[in-house]
């Protein structure tokens, strides 16, 4: 079996409300959420998990408290890469911050699921503003319904609730399957506080399509992962190469 290295690169921080992220838990508390592009390799293959987005396009289209990282540009250039270099971008759902940077690598296949890409490019008013259709003119999407493996030793799960299309992203490493949630999460998602553990296991996404089917797809990730990577965790903010 194909063994793959997934290397964080973060972009920025924008600052939020916890809510965004935990449906009726932690409401009033700011935090900055990092906001990541997620390389991925066997040593052939560069493969982004997302690209992030500009700090200045969330700045002045937004209007969101923002920090950069580093630009797109750098954090590839920091593993020796650039944009042009990337084959193949892997979306876990359409949301401006995730996608921002896509066009940019101009040689990639972007994969995404078919019910995500519908409702991008036609959204319901209530989460207009999370999309941005610019972003997606001129890419070429390769389109999958479902659940599938795109290589050996990387399958797309389909996760919905946060977006119609939502989907995570399971890879294969020398210390097991580390699976890319792919909605907007942190590990407060995943650990509950104690008290409130025996009737939410899980929280699902605060921004969300539907609450159901995101609380579903929270608990069947935590069930199949062994090496968890919410997508928004500050964690991973210092840590070079997963595993």
């Amino acid at each position: 079996m194909t063994k793959y290295v997934i290397k964080p690169l973060p972009i920025l921080k924008i600052e939020l409300d916890m809510g965004s992220f935990t449906y009726r838990m932690y409401y009033g508390k700011k935090i900055w959420a990092p906001i990541y592009s997620w390389y991925v390799t066997d040593g052939g293959r560069n493969i982004l998990i997302d690209s992030a987005v500009d700090a200045e396009f969330v700045r002045k289209s937004k209007g969101i408290p923002t920090k950069e990282i580093m630009s797109f540009e750098d954090s590839l250039g920091s593993l020796g890469l650039r944009s042009n270099d990337i084959d193949l971008v892997i979306q876990t759902h359409l949301h401006y911050d995730h996608c921002g940077n896509t066009f940019k690598c101009r040689n990639a296949k972007v994969v995404v699921q078919k019910e995500e890409l519908k409702f991008a490019l036609s959204p319901h008013p209530a989460m207009m503003n999370v999309y941005h259709k610019p972003f997606l003119q001129g890419l070429r999407f390769e389109v999958v319904r479902g659940r599938c493996e795109i290589f050996p030793g990387i399958e797309l799960i389909p996760a919905p609730g946060h977006s119609p299309g939502t989907q995570a992203v399971s890879v294969v490493t020398a210390k097991g399957k580390a699976v890319i949630t792919g909605f907007c999460s942190m590990k407060e998602n995943f650990e509950p506080p104690e008290e409130v553990q025996e009737a939410f296991p899980v929280i699902p996404p605060g921004i969300h399509t539907n609450v159901m089917d995101a609380f579903d797809s929270v608990l069947s990730i935590r069930g199949i992962a062994d090496i968890l990577i919410p997508q928004h965790d500050p964690s991973f903010l210092n840590i070079s190469s997963i595993p």
